[in-house]
């Protein structure tokens, strides 16, 4: 009644079978790919490129050809130096600064307003970051020579101040520190009388 059952039931095998072993071929190189097949490791060429053990950024990568020479990570001018005097013109501005302190000035405020700023050295230069009004105070100085086109004198340092939202361009130069001489003002002395 079912003489063709059997060649179908054969064709049926013969097709299944090709199917069964890329199969079992595809789940062993995914066990493999994700670390569940423990199978033997390939012994290394030494001669073939490896990644690296540690990040990059720990540690620099050296290829061998050449030997390692140091790379500068910081602008020398800027990375020694702690005192700067920057200034912008067209509004005037004018920020001293001495350690973690800052004085910013301005036309309304000659006196000026002290801020506590804190110090990041980058490659080509510094910033100084403080809080001024509850807003941001940011000078960023660069080892990029600047002109002063009101006063025809060239700077070392190009700045950029940022105060309430405002961004103002302007020039900048290593200051000398106070000295405690200069910084200590006469006692009065009571008149005799």
């Amino acid at each position: 009644m079912f003489p063709q059952l059997p060649i179908r039931l054969a064709l049926l095998a013969l097709i299944s079978l090709p199917l069964t072993a890329c199969d079992t071929q595809s789940m062993a190189d995914l066990r493999r790919n994700i670390g569940l097949d423990q199978s033997e490791p390939e012994a290394e060429d030494p001669a073939k490129p490896r990644p690296p053990a540690v990040s990059p950024l720990v540690e620099p990568i050296e290829t061998g050809a050449a030997p390692a020479k140091p790379i500068p990570t910081a602008e020398p001018l800027t990375y020694r130096a702690t005192n700067f005097v920057a200034r912008g013109n067209e509004p005037f501005w004018n920020v001293e600064v001495g350690g973690t302190s800052a004085t910013y000035r301005t036309p309304e405020n000659q006196s000026g307003r002290q801020i506590e700023v804190r110090r990041i050295v980058f490659d080509r230069g510094v910033e100084y970051i403080g809080v001024l009004n509850g807003r941001p105070f940011v000078l960023n100085m660069t080892a990029t020579e600047c002109q002063d086109t009101m006063a025809d004198q060239k700077y070392p340092l190009t700045a950029r101040l940022t105060v309430s939202g405002q961004t103002q361009q302007g020039c900048a130069s290593v200051a000398q520190p106070a000295t405690a001489a200069a910084a200590e003002t006469p006692a009065e002395t009571p008149a005799a009388g």
